[in-house]
């Protein structure tokens, strides 16, 4: 699973060679306003699914998932958590590794959560602040204290 790709994908088909790896799954946290994404070429690619949000206003062929579905890799359990406010189609990643217990070890944000910072709700014609102040106080806060957080940017990025 490669989430929130770059446009160079020379690190992530690097990689696969290198480890004879297959990838399953490319996921876009949500629509990005200040980077391209890789996602559409490295699914390509890769043969891997495109996978988003269903509420996506993607143009191309992808995969669509829904909040509390789930994606299996192996002993990793993925569960998609729609936490809108960035963007209305955003989502985390709670992620459980099943030879650890069931329980989740860690979080992929996106841009709902950043170092120091939360994602702008500000980028769309509709404000998204409430969407936002429930996805970060009524979701992401109530993860256990022991869960890893991983933001997906810097402060001050959108």
């Amino acid at each position: 699973m490669v989430v929130d790709p770059l446009p160079d994908l020379s690190i992530y088909l690097d990689t696969l060679n290198q480890f004879g790896l297959k990838l399953r799954y490319v996921i876009d946290t949500h629509i990005h306003a200040d980077h391209l994404s890789g996602a559409a070429a490295l699914a390509e690619a890769t043969g891997a699914a495109l996978v988003m949000h269903e509420l996506s206003p993607l143009q191309i062929p992808f995969t669509k998932v829904r909040d509390q579905e789930r994606l299996e890799l192996g002993n990793v359990l993925v569960e998609i958590w729609h936490t809108p406010g960035h963007t209305p189609e955003h989502i985390s990643l709670v992620i459980a590794d099943r030879r650890r217990g069931p329980e989740p070890w860690c979080v992929l944000t996106g841009h709902t959560l950043m170092i120091g910072d939360a994602g702008r709700p500000d980028l769309l014609p509709e404000d998204g602040s409430d969407s936002l102040y429930r996805s970060l106080f009524d979701r992401l806060a109530t993860l256990p204290d022991y869960v890893e957080i991983y933001p997906g940017a810097y402060a001050g990025s959108t």
